[in-house]
């Protein structure tokens, strides 16, 4: 079935990305092959044979949060790779694999909404991302507007003046928009795009359960050496990322694991039995 030239917009996000399309007027997300999810984890996983992209990244050589180093001359690499990584490139894999969702038909064109604070370069990055993808046509559109347009669809009659927050992964948008008898215009935008979610995860990391295993544990040292005080922080994401969850609709959370955590500062290998407590 043939659709419109741009009735496929995808979210590109630092932490999921998202595709969907136009249905009669109705919005529906395509979700992930096998997985069935609306999202997709924006990471890649470079293995000896392949290149996964999304739930499938597991293990080792995984790069993700790369939308924050776009536009930059900031490169990855990993044994498996032919070379470097840019993270147009990057960002070109999740893209393929959100093209591939769609099976009944080959995307040409796209609509990729991008943070209202991107700078030219960081826009140039993403169109050569959609190349690289394989699309021939692309548009960008910021995200704020985006949802701005998508709220709208359904509630047009609403006139007066709206303000759109975006709170992503990594990025943070605001729109100040107006709507007049179902015209919608931007009136002002703003934002940061190094503001995420991914920043609420370090200071939960930093301010409470680091601090928490220094009261158990002598781990000073090793928070000292910068190659295993980063692998502590990414064993302790996933409690981060948990309790940052549970904190969006209560004040307080108890967390519990009985798995290792790190080995301490004498070798000995250290799990976790603790309650935290997050007000």
């Amino acid at each position: 079935m043939a659709r419109e030239k741009f009735d496929f917009g995808i979210d590109l996000g630092t932490t999921n990305s998202a595709i969907a399309y136009m249905d009669n007027g109705q919005i529906k997300i395509i979700k992930s092959s096998g997985f069935q999810k609306d999202t997709t984890p924006s990471k890649v996983q470079f293995t000896r044979k392949s290149i996964r992209v999304g739930d499938s990244a597991k293990g080792k050589n995984i790069f993700s949060e790369f939308k924050r180093t776009m536009g930059t001359d900031k490169t990855y690499n990993c044994e498996y790779m032919e070379h470097p990584y840019g993270s147009e490139e990057l960002s070109a894999e999740v893209l393929k694999q959100l093209k591939g969702y769609v099976s009944e038909e080959n995307i040409q064109a796209t609509v990729i909404t991008v943070p209202n604070q991107f700078n030219q370069n960081q826009i140039d990055a993403t169109q050569r991302a959609a190349e690289l993808a394989g699309f021939q046509s692309c548009e960008l559109l910021q995200e704020p507007i985006a949802a701005s347009m998508a709220y709208g669809m359904e509630a047009m009659t609403m006139d007066g003046h709206w303000l759109v927050f975006d709170f992503g992964g990594g990025t943070f948008d605001s729109a100040l928009m107006t709507v007049n008898e179902g015209i919608m215009k931007v009136v002002d935008t703003g934002g940061n795009n190094h503001l995420g979610g991914k920043d609420i995860d370090s200071a939960i990391i930093d301010n409470i359960l680091i601090p928490r295993l220094q009261g158990e544990y002598a781990i000073d040292e090793l928070l000292s050496s910068a190659e295993k005080g980063f692998d502590l922080r990414l064993e302790l994401k996933l409690a981060a990322e948990t309790l940052k969850i549970a904190l969006s609709n209560k004040s307080k959370e108890d967390y519990f694991t009985d798995e290792p955590v790190c080995d301490d500062d004498d070798g000995e290998h250290k799990k976790w039995w603790g309650i935290i407590v997050v007000v």
